[in-house]
């Protein structure tokens, strides 16, 4: 197999990190422990982006270069990440998926949003995000957005006309990730990185219910879906549909009239799931991950079986499941090294005299720089989520105003189709990497905006 150039500069790059961290000096905050970390991290980094391994072969490998080069002090401490709840709940989050996947109930709600919204290819545009952002509020963004590619494709089938197809395409395809990534912030069963935040304000003290992160979430989520669709509406702009043709797309997807008995299971097991998550927000023992469990296990049950054990196997992003759990492993080496203590020290180096608003816009837009160099989110939360709650200590305000801020910028990583969620699309081969910053740039900008304008009034009346 004849490696592409990207991947040959991965490998050189890698190595020369891994040997050049060794000459490092020691520095004011930074220790021998703490520049090692920091370079293995970097390394396997370099190696995730460019590729050079598969990304499930090169989180495994970073257990092991963690321990080789001193980054650990033993395996045990290397497989850390690997405990933590969220993990498990990742795993929980694939089998849900699978199973509304299994079913028609994503074509239903799509031509219920259909039927609602109108046929004009923009309002079409708007059905596809909006069906994209509800899913995901509950089920991985990754799988949404697989699910909905296909329904995507078939849709796009309409146009006659290769050039109209391939203009549509592209709006699409560029919308429907931004979509999934912007509903995954909906809910803290929206994607793992949620529940990453949730657990450092626990160990702080601070529990954030299932309903206060929807009064948090919500509104940021619902503005920038709208605000998302006009800006790719106008820029890539769909080429027009007869309404004719859409009524027949819609009779060949050939949804039953009625529920069959699969179907009728998931919409009253997630519907259960649901009603529990809401009310976790005053029954602790109702956790995200064990309602999670709970509802994964009986779709698995004699009598409902809507998934086997073998294709739930089969349909688990075990990269994802691996990439997380080493980012958590490198989070927590990084917090005990005092290295992720430097970093926010060194970018913050006094007291912000700032609005709490402009402070919390000021940490969007850093989170939103530091995703072009790291595009993966759990590594940015993993090496900021314990410095920020210090650091909102210490300015004086709550550390909500900083994780919030932090996990849903993190959650929206779209300036380039380097995430594993806009890399679906990208693949189709319907727009180019230059494509998407011509939307991406100012939906980002625009969500770290009603951020800042949101957060710190809901965090008040929620006395948080």
């Amino acid at each position: 197999m004849i490696m592409k150039r990207t991947q040959i500069m991965g490998y050189i790059l890698t190595v020369l990190v891994l040997a050049g961290m060794l000459f490092v000096p020691e520095s004011i905050g930074l220790n021998r422990a703490g520049i090692r970390t920091l370079g293995v991290l970097i390394a396997v980094i370099i190696a995730l982006v460019t590729e050079i391994l598969p990304i499930g072969i090169t989180c495994i490998l970073s257990i092991a270069l963690s321990v080789v080069f001193g980054a650990v002090p033993d395996i045990t401490e290397a497989l850390s990440g690997f405990t933590n709840h969220v993990l498990f709940f990742t795993l929980v989050s694939f089998g849900i998926s699978e199973a509304i996947a299994a079913v028609p109930l994503s074509n239903r709600i799509l031509v219920l949003l259909i039927r609602f919204f109108g046929v004009k290819s923009k309002n079409l545009l708007f059905a596809v995000m909006l069906c994209a952002a509800v899913l995901s509020s509950i089920m991985s963004n990754v799988a949404t957005t697989a699910v909905l590619i296909t329904v995507i494709l078939s849709l796009l089938k309409i146009y006659d006309d290769p050039d109209e197809r391939k203009k549509s395409g592209k709006t699409f395809m560029i919308g429907l990730p931004i979509a999934s990534m912007i509903g995954g912030m909906m809910t803290p069963a929206g994607s793992p990185l949620n529940l990453l935040a949730m657990g450092y304000l626990e160990d702080a003290g601070i529990y954030i219910s299932f309903v206060q992160w929807m009064v948090i979430a919500v509104p940021i989520t619902a503005v920038a879906l709208v605000l998302a669709w006009l800006l790719i509406g106008r820029v890539f702009e769909p080429a027009q549909i007869k309404e004719e043709k859409v009524w027949e797309y819609i009779e060949s997807l050939q949804i039953p009239d009625h529920f069959d008995k699969k179907e009728r299971s998931v919409c009253v097991i997630m519907a259960g799931m649901l009603i529990l998550w809401v009310l976790s927000s005053w029954i602790p023992a109702l956790n995200i991950t064990v309602v999670g469990t709970i509802g994964f296990a009986l779709l698995f049950f004699p009598g409902i079986q809507v998934l086997t054990w073998e294709g739930y196997v089969k349909h688990v992003s075990w990269a994802s499941y691996f990439l997380i759990g080493s980012m958590m492993t490198f989070g927590n080496a990084l917090n005990a090294s005092g290295v992720s203590e430097w970093l926010v020290g060194t970018l913050f180096a006094g007291q912000m005299g700032l609005p709490v608003a402009l402070i919390v816009l000021v940490i969007c837009l850093l989170v939103f720089v530091l995703l072009i160099p790291i595009p993966i989110g759990p590594a940015l939360i993993s090496i900021l989520g314990l410095p920020f709650v210090t650091l909102a200590h210490s300015w004086g305000i709550s550390p909500v105003m900083l994780l919030m801020p932090l996990v849903l910028c993190a959650s929206n990583c779209y300036l380039l189709p380097l995430d594993t969620v806009p890399l679906l699309t990208y693949a189709t081969g319907y727009y180019n990497i230059a494509d998407m910053p011509k939307v991406s740039i100012a939906i980002q900008i625009s969500i770290a905006v009603l951020i800042a304008l949101w957060i710190p009034v809901s965090v008040g009346f929620l006395h948080l």
